[in-house]
C-alpha cells in the first residue's frame, strides 16, 4: 500500500491509473520495494488491461464515427512518447478486422511509406482502412506533411479500390 500510495502521490494530477502504461520497468524500479519481478508484474497487468480493453473495441461492433473510430486507436497511441503510425483494416460492414502498426518513429516523427500502409490491405482484400497516428506532444493540429501525406494517401487508395475513411491524430489522454 506503501508504494502503491508513492506512485500515485508523485502522479497526483492524472485521472485512473493509465499513467504507469508510461513507466518504463526501469522506472518503475526507481521506487522504493519495486524490484525486477514487481516491476514486470505492473506492466504485465497493464499490457493485460489494454488489451481486454482494445478487444471490447475490436469485438464487431460497426464504426459509424470518427470519435468510435479514434477509440479504436487510443489506448494504442495516447500513452506512447514516440510518434507510431497504424493502419485499421475495415470490411465492408465498417467493422474491424486488424489494427497493424506501420511505423514506430523517433521522437515526435515518424516515416511511413504509402506502400506499407497498403501492403496488408490490399493482401486481404480490404474495402477500407483508416489511419491514425499520435502527436506526442499532445498538439492534435495536423501539420503541412500530415495533410500531404493524407492527400496521397488517399490518391492512392483510390487506384487500389480501397476508401480510406480517415486519418486521424491521436494525442495523449489519461483514462483506462
Amino acid at each position: 500500500m506503501e508504494i502503491a500510495n508513492e506512485i500515485i502521490t508523485k502522479e497526483e494530477g492524472n485521472i485512473g491509473l493509465s499513467f504507469l502504461t508510461q513507466y518504463s520497468i526501469e522506472e518503475l524500479m526507481k521506487f522504493d520495494g519495486i524490484g525486477t519481478a514487481k516491476a514486470i508484474y505492473i506492466k504485465a497487468v497493464c499490457e493485460f488491461a489494454k488489451r481486454i480493453k482494445i478487444g471490447n473495441i475490436h469485438s464487431n461492433e460497426r464504426i459509424t464515427t470518427p470519435e468510435q473510430m479514434s477509440k479504436v486507436f487510443m489506448l494504442e497511441l495516447q500513452d506512447k512518447k514516440q510518434e507510431i503510425v497504424k493502419t485499421a483494416i475495415i470490411d465492408s460492414k465498417n467493422r474491424v478486422i486488424r489494427v497493424i502498426t506501420n511505423s514506430i518513429g523517433k521522437g515526435n516523427a515518424s516515416f511511413v511509406d504509402i506502400k506499407d500502409i497498403l501492403a496488408a490491405p490490399i493482401k486481404m482484400g480490404a474495402p477500407k482502412i483508416a489511419v491514425a497516428h499520435n502527436h506526442p506532444s499532445g498538439d492534435v493540429s495536423p501539420s503541412s506533411e500530415d495533410i500531404d501525406f493524407t492527400l496521397k494517401l488517399n490518391d492512392a487508395c483510390n487506384l487500389f479500390g480501397i476508401i480510406l475513411l480517415d486519418h486521424l491524430i491521436i494525442r495523449k489522454q489519461f483514462f483506462l
